[in-house]
C-alpha cells in the first residue's frame, strides 16, 4: 500500500522539509549565547588548605538558593545600571534572557545570556559577573562567590536550520503515510472481485473486462505507422 505511493510520500515529505527551512530562514532570528562560569564557596575565612565532604555539600546547597538571588530584581536593576547607555533593555528584558544552572550536581554554577546580538549578550553576562558576587554574598549573608570564567564573544548562532529541518521531514513522512493508510481504509470503491466475495457470502457469476473495440485499435495503428514514416 505505502510502497505504491512511494513517490507521493516522498514528495509530500520532502515538500514539509523544505517548508521548514523556509519558515526558519524567514520567521526565526538567530541567537547568540554568552556565559560565565561561578564557584561556591561556604566559608570565606577558612584556615585549612584541605576541604571536606561537608564543605562541598554545603556549597552545593547554597547554588540553588544564590541562583535565586541572581535572578532577583534587585541584583538585575544594579546590573541594568551598569550597562552602557545604548542598551535600552529592561529588568524584566534581561531575566527572560537568563538562565542558570548548577554544573553536574559541583558547587559551581553557570550563567547565560541569549540574545540576537552576540555583544550584547556578551556585555549583559559579564555585567552580571561583575555585579553578582558582591551582592549575593551580601543578600545571603553565608559562603563566599567568585568567577571562574569571563564570557568571550559568542561566535556560533542558535539556529535550529537542522533540527527544523528534520523535524519537517519526519512529520511529512507520517502525514503521508497516514494519509495513504486513511485513503485506502476509507475507499468503499469495488475494484475487484475479491471485494465483493470479501463482504458478501455470495458467488461471482462473472465479471465484465476492460473491451478496446477493433476499431479503435486499428486506428491507433495507423497513426503510429504514420508518425514513424514521417520520422
Amino acid at each position: 500500500m505505502l510502497w505504491g505511493r512511494k513517490w507521493l510520500i516522498l514528495a509530500v515529505s520532502l515538500g514539509v522539509c523544505l517548508g521548514a527551512l523556509l519558515i526558519t530562514l524567514l520567521f526565526v532570528t538567530p541567537m547568540y549565547t554568552a556565559s560565565i562560569s561561578m564557584y561556591v564557596s561556604n566559608n570565606e575565612n577558612r584556615t585549612s588548605a584541605s576541604i571536606t565532604a561537608g564543605d562541598l555539600s554545603a556549597s552545593q546547597s547554597l547554588v540553588d538558593t544564590y541562583i535565586v538571588v541572581l535572578k532577583s530584581s534587585t541584583l538585575l536593576t544594579k546590573v541594568r545600571e551598569q550597562l552602557p547607555a545604548e542598551y535600552d533593555g529592561s529588568v524584566a528584558a534581561i531575566r527572560k534572557m537568563l538562565t542558570a544552572n548548577a554544573i553536574d550536581g559541583t558547587e559551581a554554577f553557570a550563567v547565560s545570556i541569549t540574545n540576537a546580538d552576540p555583544q550584547a549578550a556578551q556585555t549583559i553576562v559579564n555585567t552580571i559577573a561583575a555585579v553578582a558576587p558582591a551582592e549575593i554574598v551580601r543578600v545571603v549573608r553565608a559562603g563566599e562567590v567568585a568567577v571562574i570564567d569571563y564570557a568571550e564573544l559568542p561566535e556560533k548562532a542558535d539556529w535550529p536550520l537542522a533540527r527544523n529541518a528534520a523535524l519537517g521531514l519526519l512529520l511529512g513522512l507520517l502525514a503521508s503515510c497516514l494519509g495513504v493508510v486513511l485513503y485506502h481504509v476509507l475507499d468503499v470503491t469495488v475494484h475487484t472481485a475479491e471485494d465483493l466475495t470479501g463482504v458478501f457470502s455470495l458467488p461471482v457469476l462473472g465479471e465484465i473486462p476492460t473491451i478496446v473495440s477493433v476499431g479503435t485499435e486499428a486506428a491507433e495503428k495507423r497513426e503510429n505507422d504514420h508518425e514513424k514514416a514521417d520520422v
